[in-house]
């Protein structure tokens, strides 16, 4: 059995909250995205899937009775958890699923706008705008972003790290 507090919507790119809103009672909730794509973002357009997580700090995610700490974050979370995968669409929409290609998964899915300016990713959704600074390879088809996350490891100690997420795209 594997345990950690690495919740699904951690992994959404440095967590779109899953928050309401309502406009009825004053609430203000951010524009959705809109215009046409830069070259950049055409380029950028496409399917993307979680490839990659490393920690900075070693956790033991396993609940194995072995004493197996790990960086790779990735390799100990399940199929579930790592079937997290990004679809950026030329007309600005975007949709995060996760769970959908693996069986006996809870499937869950995020929809949104997306923006591309250099390398700040903007993504709004679910009354929010979250902006995320990403590392694109030269070759555009890797891209990786960092956050701090709490794991609460097979001991149940909660640890702090700074992680490391790489997608890769999906090539036609």
């Amino acid at each position: 059995m594997k345990k950690t507090i690495l919740l699904v919507k951690s992994l959404l790119l440095v967590g779109i909250l899953s928050v309401s809103c309502n406009n009825d009672n004053g609430s203000d909730c951010p524009d959705a995205l809109k215009g046409e794509l830069n070259t950049a973002e055409t380029e950028f357009a496409g399917t993307w899937k979680l490839k990659d997580i490393i920690a900075d700090e070693a956790i033991d995610l396993t609940d194995d009775d072995v004493d197996n700490p790990s960086t790779d974050i990735f390799s100990q979370s399940s199929d579930c958890q790592n079937d997290l995968v990004y679809n950026f669409m030329t007309d600005r929409d975007y949709t995060l699923t996760q769970g959908e290609n693996v069986t006996d998964c809870d499937d869950l899915e995020s929809v949104g706008t997306w923006a591309l300016s250099g390398s700040t990713l903007t993504l709004v959704a679910y009354c929010t705008t979250q902006s995320t600074v990403l590392t694109i390879s030269e070759d555009d088809t890797e891209f990786t972003y960092s956050a701090n996350l709490n794991f609460k490891d097979v001991n149940d100690a909660v640890i702090t790290s700074s992680v490391i997420f790489t997608y890769e795209k999906e090539l036609p």
